[in-house]
């Protein structure tokens, strides 16, 4: 039985050791007592053999495990010996893992690269890496290769060992040096006999290339043939896988032309710097940056710094920081580096450096740029000089010639304003003149000779102002002590300054509180001299409102005062406004005019005469000017005025507007001091009034209130008041435009200012006659007529009596003039406007005539004639105005011929073909002759020829002359009496004469040829006055048409009605329709002519 089957029956059955298995076995298959159990046997002889049969089992398997095992032995020897040579090619593996991992860390090493551990055994990854990195140290040895071949070419290479004998030498050694290599390999370094390093220091450099570190210096040898030759070396020792140092890498760069150039350099940096210390004046350079480089002696010892003081400094914030006047000068605005940034130079007198010690001193620069290698600036070099001295010697010079130009300029504006304010009124007495010849109107030929008696009184003031002043400067001025009464001086101011009122606009209203027939003693013409200065002083300088001249007695003395409602006087104008020459502002000469004389003389006049002249004055407000004096007495009966009985004791005064409210109280006070009592009421409180025995009506100029007015008169209201006598700030003429003239007739008009004499003689009414006159020929009215009827005239000129003067010339030969003050109104008129010629006033406030000119010509397309007018008669004058596209230069004071025939010849400047009428009469035939004989080419040449030869009076002078008075033609006959004249003279130049004789025979001509084309019959203008209001009416609505379809003709038909009813009680509005039409305001125009027609259907029904 086997042992194990044994070993498990014994514990199954718990059978000790001392029952053997066997006898157990027969036991169990013997039979014993037990077996009388049922079963019992059977079980047992089961048993048993059942025991059998495992144990023949467990044989069985102890033979199968018996045979496996020996299987299993032969097997694990087997695997044995595979896996020891297993064991013996990983080893040998392994082993060559490490050592390629000890490559790889080598080449890592040598590149500073992180090295790979122990780890890092995959032998793919190790031979990639390897690959990796036997071609970077490919490409590093092509790249060393390539870097020896570019420093063989350039630079000196050797090897040598540690001994000094020389391993290996470029070509650029070998070259350098004069050797061959064959007789420097092998050698030792001595060769090159190196003469700056001794043999100790030569030790110990090698002891510190031993050591790993690098030596670099210069090295002053020779070559092969005796040259000196210097050089730069860099010795590098090389560390070999031993890590000693076994050889040295020598690199040199020769410096032999370095160093002469160094040489050259050095002696030319002393020589410039000899120079720049040599030369006086401060020298400094500056790089890009702005910091000073350099600075020679001169500069340190104006500047007081050094240059090493400086190198950390900007130049410009420590130097040049400052302008002349102290202030801060940025370096942005710094002129000489904004020249130096351009690249330009940069030269200047007016530069101030500081020292080291703050002080502020002018200087002289030069500064130029310097370039870098793109030439871009990078710094400058400056010189400059201290020009303290200097300055103070310019400065002095300066205020010499400032003083003596000061002086210079005084006199020359003087004389040029004195000749301005000369030939003003002189222009306004020659043409005033002129239309009081001309003019047919009785009425208007007074008003015109009383305007020239008002200019030759301004103008004899201005040169009485001018000895007045001489002799106040002088102190020989003789004040008067003798009796006076005011009411002459008071009657003389209001003549002298009542158109110069009304043209403003303005109420000039005297407020005399005191009997002027009282006795004064004094000097009356001082006094009138310094009123006369303040009241033309105030109507100039105030565009609308008022101006009253206030007198009154205070005790013993007459107080005077001017005021108005004009610009004001600021506080800076008040200290200077009291010298002589000066004005407030500079710009109120140009504009107003002016000698600057009045208030300095009447400043000195009126201390003379014992009192003082104050002002008053707030900006847009208004100013007063004030004095008093002493000079009133008590001598003597008051002489009082001879009132005539009829006056009235009572008297009714209608205020129609706000604006003449203060002049209704001064009409009062006035007729109170005659004793007449005068009650004020508004034009709504009139016909409830207590009426007086007469009423006064007090207008304005404002068009509302006079239409109210009108429409009481053509209601009757007046009869009622028996209004009969008008006060107004308009002249007579511009009050019977309002009126119409028969209406007129029926009032008495008081012009403001207002003096007793007037309002006395208002009571009884006066009337004036009428006459007419004409004339013709060429030049003459007739003709002029014909050829400017109709033509577009634009005027310009600041003067307003000039401007009337112009016009009313123009407009009596038929022409339609427009008029502007201003050159800016002038401009804008002609945007919108054509006209036929221009007459311009050079000299205008704003823009002046010159410029408006220059602005027109330089129009595409322009071609209108522009004629200058100026009061400056110097050729420099001229040639300005014919620069600035002007065709011609009249000088003021122009006569009424001279304008009339330069704007007639310039209108017609083209020649036009003519022929001969069918029916001519005498005049046109001279005219027909005079062209044809004249016209011709060859008498321009014989005309030319009398410059040649002076002395041949041609007969053509004469035979020009008598037909040239043949036909009228007047200019030319007065520049061939000239040139006959200078004929007569040999010492005479006749050149100007001759081409003044041409000019003026071109123009004859051409006017001749205008003539003829122009239709001989002459518009008849002289209506009958008497049309009724149908044709009125039927003529406003004809108008009205033409202006609401935007038709020019309107114009044509608004000249025609101001012709027609030109003495209508609309002849006013109908003159303020036709200016507006003229600047082409039909809105306003259709407005107004509404109104019109409104009113003429009112007066029909």
């Amino acid at each position: 039985m086997t042992p194990l089957l044994e070993r498990q029956l014994r514990r199954a059955f718990n059978l000790d050791d001392t029952v053997t298995l066997e006898r157990w076995l027969d036991d169990l298959k013997s039979k014993s007592d037990d077996d009388q159990i049922e079963g019992t046997a059977d079980f047992k002889q089961g048993l048993a053999s059942l025991i059998s049969r495992v144990d023949e089992s467990y044989a069985f398997f102890e033979r199968d495990i018996t045979l496996r095992d020996r299987s299993l032995r032969i097997s694990s020897e087997e695997l044995m010996t595979v896996n020891k040579k297993v064991r013996q090619e990983y080893g040998e593996q392994k082993a060559v893992i490490e050592t390629l991992r000890r490559a790889v860390n080598q080449l890592l090493e040598e590149r500073n690269k992180p090295l790979i551990d122990e780890n890092f055994t995959n032998l793919s990854d190790l031979s990639a890496l390897t690959y990796e990195l036997i071609n970077e140290q490919k490409n590093a040895n092509n790249e060393l290769l390539l870097q020896r071949k570019a420093m063989d070419k350039h630079g000196i290479v050797a090897t040598i060992d540690l001994n000094g004998i020389l391993l290996s030498a470029n070509d650029k050694c070998c070259q350098l040096s004069g050797y061959s290599r064959d007789e420097l390999i092998g050698k030792s370094t001595n060769i090159f006999r190196v003469q700056n390093i001794p043999i100790a220091e030569q030790t110990r450099i090698l002891a510190t290339l031993i050591k790993g570190e690098i030596w670099q210096g210069e090295l002053h040898s020779f070559t092969k043939t005796n040259e000196p030759w210097t050089v730069f070396a860099t010795v590098v020792p090389i560390v070999e896988y031993n890590k000693r140092v076994n050889r040295l890498v020598v690199i040199c760069t020769d410096m032999s032309e370095q160093m002469r150039l160094a040489r050259k350099l050095r002696e030319d940096r002393a020589f410039h710097q000899s120079i720049t210390n040599s030369i006086g004046e401060g020298v400094y350079a500056v790089n890009g940056e702005g910091k000073a480089q350099f600075l020679n002696p001169a500069a340190s010892r104006l500047l007081g710094w050094t240059v090493e003081e400086l190198e950390d400094r900007r130049f410009h914030d420590t130097v040049h920081y400052q302008k002349g006047d102290g202030t801060l000068l940025p370096r942005e605005e710094c002129p000489v580096n904004l020249s130096i940034r351009a690249g330009k130079s940069y030269a200047s007198y007016e530069d101030y450096f500081t020292d080291k010690r703050g002080r502020l001193f002018p200087i002289s620069i030069v500064a130029v740029p310097l370039l870098d290698e793109d030439g871009r600036p990078d710094g400058h070099v400056g010189v400059f000089s201290d020009i303290s001295s200097r300055k103070a010697i310019e400065h002095k010079l300066q205020k010499a010639y400032d003083t003596a130009q000061g002086a210079n300029k005084a006199k020359s504006d003087f004389l040029a304003t004195m000749s301005h304010e000369i030939r003003t009124p002189m222009n306004a007495i020659i043409g005033l003149t002129h239309l009081a010849l001309e003019t047919q109107d009785e009425d208007q030929r007074q008003q015109y000779l009383e305007k020239v008696q008002r200019s030759s009184n301004a103008l004899l003031e201005l040169m009485n102002s001018i000895l007045d002043f001489s002799k106040v400067e002088a102190d020989k001025v003789d004040i008067l002590n003798e009796p006076f009464t005011l009411t002459k001086t008071i009657e003389k101011l209001a003549q002298v300054f009542q158109v110069k009122a009304q043209q403003k606009g303005l109420q000039l209203l005297f407020d005399i509180r005191y009997n002027t027939n009282s006795p004064c003693r004094g000097d009356s013409e001082k006094i009138y001299q310094v009123l006369l200065n303040l009241l033309s002083n105030a109507i100039k300088f105030t565009d609308n409102g008022y101006v009253v001249l206030k007198v009154n007695k205070r005790e013993d003395k007459l107080f005077f005062s001017v005021s108005d409602t004009g610009m004001g006087i600021s506080d800076a104008g008040k200290s200077k406004l009291f010298n002589a020459f000066v004005q407030a502002d500079a710009s109120i000469s140009r504009k107003f005019g002016g000698t600057g004389l009045g208030l300095a003389i009447c400043k000195r006049l009126v201390e003379l005469m014992g009192g003082e002249l104050t002002l008053k004055s707030k900006i847009h407000e208004g100013s007063c000017f004030a004095f008093s004096l002493p000079v009133c007495v008590d001598e003597g009966p008051v002489i009082k005025p001879f009132l005539p009985v009829s006056l009235p004791s009572d008297v009714l005064c209608i205020q129609t507007h706000d604006s003449v409210a203060q002049g209704c109280q001064i009409l009062a006070q006035t007729l109170k001091r005659l004793n007449i009592n005068c009650e004020i009421v508004d034009e709504h409180e009139a016909r409830f009034a207590s009426t007086g025995q007469q009423t006064i009506a007090f207008l304005s100029d404002n068009e509302a209130s006079w239409k109210v007015f009108l429409d009481r008169l053509n209601n009757n209201d007046d009869v009622q008041l028996r209004c009969n006598i008008i006060v107004s700030p308009l002249s007579r003429a511009d009050v019977q435009k309002r009126l119409g003239k028969k209406r007129y007739n029926e009032f008495r008009v008081v012009e403001l200012p207002f003096s007793d004499r007037e309002l006395i003689s208002a009571l009884s009414p006066l009337e004036l006659p009428f006459t007419e006159a004409a004339k013709e020929r060429l030049e003459s009215k007739k003709w002029r007529i014909k050829r400017l009827s109709n033509k577009r005239i634009l005027v310009v000129d600041d003067d307003l009596i000039s401007l009337e003067i112009s016009q009313q010339i123009l407009v009596d030969l038929g022409m339609t003039v427009v008029t502007a003050a201003t050159g800016e109104h002038a401009l804008t008129l002609c945007e919108s406007n054509t006209f036929d010629a221009i007459l311009l006033d050079c000299h205008l406030p704003g823009i002046s005539g010159y410029d408006v000119a220059d602005k027109l010509v330089n129009r595409e397309g322009w071609l209108t004639p522009i004629i200058a007018l100026s009061a400056d008669e110097t050729n420099e004058a001229s040639e300005k105005a014919l620069t600035a596209g002007m065709c011609y230069h009249l000088v003021k004071p122009a006569t009424a011929d001279e304008i009339v025939h330069t704007i007639d010849s310039h209108i017609h400047a083209g020649y036009i073909d003519i022929d001969a009428p069918e029916r001519a009469d005498e005049f046109t035939i001279s005219l027909l002759a005079f062209y044809t004989a004249y016209s011709q080419r060859s008498v321009m040449t014989d005309l030319l020829n009398i410059i040649q030869s002076p002395s041949h009076t041609s007969d053509l002078l004469n035979a020009l002359l008598v037909d040239a008075r043949k036909i009228g033609a007047t200019t030319l006959e007065r520049c061939l009496e000239v040139l006959l004249e200078s004929l007569q003279r040999p010492d005479t130049a006749i050149a100007k004469h001759v081409s003044d004789l041409s000019y003026a025979l071109d123009a004859t001509l051409r006017l001749i040829a205008h003539t003829i084309d122009k239709n001989d019959e002459i518009e008849n203008t002289n209506v009958d006055p008497d049309v009724d209001n149908g044709a009125l009416l039927a003529s406003l609505k004809q108008t009205k048409d033409a202006l609401e379809t935007y038709d020019a003709k309107a114009l044509e038909h608004i000249s025609l009605l101001a012709a027609q009813f030109s003495e209508s009680s609309h002849a006013h509005t109908i003159a303020h329709l036709k200016q507006l039409t003229s600047v082409y305001d039909f809105e306003s125009a259709l407005t107004v002519i509404e109104t019109l027609i409104n009113d003429v259907i009112h007066e029909s029904t």
